[in-house]
């Protein structure tokens, strides 16, 4: 069973919309798989990510931002079952029926896989856009930015991330979205504190 989540429409009745691999947009764009509505909603406003059973979230530098279970969704985050998204004055309530995946949803108190102090910083610079205050989270550091973060060319910043990905387990073939896989799998892991 595929995870869903449920939005009470505006005469009152619930919907639900499924989460399959890959992305679902929330907005009130008239194309994206969730349309919105309301004012107070970005026309691309919000992205859950389903990728391995894993379910992230992420705002895309909405106009009046998302919120979590009540908290700011000032950077991407898992999911999971009955894990409640605000977004303009609508609720999305996410169902997750598969055991045992929503219990994941915490990183891990310590990492779980053992990074060298240069692999800790190239995982550090990678996210740091989700992580600074008022900064658009909607993306990993670019390759430019990594360099200049590590204080090395762009080549050795990219070598620093093939490997990172290599130890993450992130696929090389994935083309445009493999910094964005990897920042998804470092913040998933708690590796960049």
């Amino acid at each position: 069973m595929e995870a869903r989540i449920w939005l009470t429409g505006e005469g009152g009745e619930p919907r639900s919309v499924a989460l399959s691999e890959g992305r679902t947009l929330v907005g009130r764009d008239p194309e994206a798989d969730v349309t919105i509505e309301d004012e107070a909603v970005s026309w691309n406003h919000l992205e859950i990510e389903s990728r391995g059973g894993v379910l992230m979230a992420t705002d895309l530098d909405s106009r009046n931002g998302t919120a979590l279970n009540g908290e700011p969704l000032d950077r991407p985050r898992r999911l999971r079952d009955g894990d409640t998204l605000t977004v303009g004055s609508r609720r999305l309530e996410v169902s997750d029926p598969v055991p045992g995946r929503a219990g994941g949803t915490v990183a891990a108190a310590s990492p779980s896989v053992p990074l060298s102090e240069e692999e800790r910083a190239t995982a550090r610079a990678l996210v740091a856009p989700y992580r600074s205050e008022g900064a658009f989270a909607g993306r990993p550091a670019t390759r430019a930015e990594l360099a200049e973060a590590l204080h090395v060319s762009e080549r050795t910043a990219q070598r620093r991330l093939d490997a990172l990905a290599r130890k993450l387990g992130v696929p090389g073939d994935a083309g445009r979205e493999r910094p964005r896989l990897i920042a998804a799998r470092v913040i998933e892991l708690g590796l960049d504190r």
